[in-house]
């Protein structure tokens, strides 16, 4: 390599442990695997990636279960993360004309999102995905009690004011996490960042534009039908 720059090896290894597929050792060989090119036509790409790194055998032997696959991607994908965005960006069509509205967000969240960006960076770098994802969920689901216990519903009717700065909150809440998890769920986070006409290429805390027009929304994870487990599982081997 030419110039001024310097090569610098790696000077250290992230290893993991094990997985098991549905308590069992992984065998090609058997058939007891999960083969990558039938389940990525099938599946949401970033349900796997979530649950891969989630379930991820960091610091011991972890196991691919199919239920709780499906468990994990209807109970954190879509009950956890889908729902924030989901009933935020639900709420501003119906009383915002689908436009961030002119509120303020919670100084006290805007300093646990700035921290998230510190930590959730610092797991990264030590190879410590798990950890990392696990912070940003809770983060999320915190959000979502934030949601239930300033009542939106009620005081659109009975304090605009609090309302527009619950609801703006939410927003900041969603476009950061989006912004945090783009390294795990690239995909979705890609969605909601088109979403709020908002693409965030920094790896620090972003207000969204008020005034700002909400693009065509969906559901952003869906529902996976817990038949799939017996069917997944009748794959497996010949005497499961």
């Amino acid at each position: 390599m030419s110039g001024s720059g310097v090569n610098k090896l790696p000077d250290r290894i992230i290893s993991s442990e094990y997985v098991t597929l549905e308590g069992k050792k992984i065998s090609t060989s058997n058939n007891w695997a999960v083969w990558i090119p039938d389940v990525i036509e099938k599946y949401n790409i970033d349900s796997l990636r979530y649950f891969f790194i989630a379930n991820g055998p960091e610091k011991r032997d972890t196991d691919f279960s199919w239920r709780e696959f499906v468990n994990r991607n209807n109970g954190e994908l879509l009950g956890v993360y889908g729902n924030l965005v989901n009933r935020t960006l639900v709420f501003v069509k119906k009383y915002y004309e689908n436009t961030i509205p002119e509120g303020e967000i919670d100084p006290h969240i805007k300093v646990k999102i700035e921290l998230l960006y510190e930590k959730v960076g610092e797991h990264i770098e030590k190879g410590d995905l798990k950890i990392a994802i696990d912070e940003i969920f809770d983060f999320i689901r915190s959000i979502n009690k934030y949601f239930d216990e300033k009542t939106p519903w009620i005081t659109i009717n009975t304090d605009k004011n609090k309302c527009t700065n619950t609801i703006y909150t939410c927003l900041i809440s969603i476009i950061n996490m989006a912004n945090l998890l783009h390294p795990f769920l690239p995909f979705s986070s890609s969605k909601v960042k088109s979403w709020l006409s908002c693409y965030i290429e920094a790896w620090e805390y972003k207000d969204l534009e008020i005034g700002t027009k909400i693009g065509d929304f969906d559901v952003l994870f869906e529902r996976l039908d817990k038949e799939i487990i017996a069917k997944e599982l009748s794959k497996l081997g010949d005497n499961y």
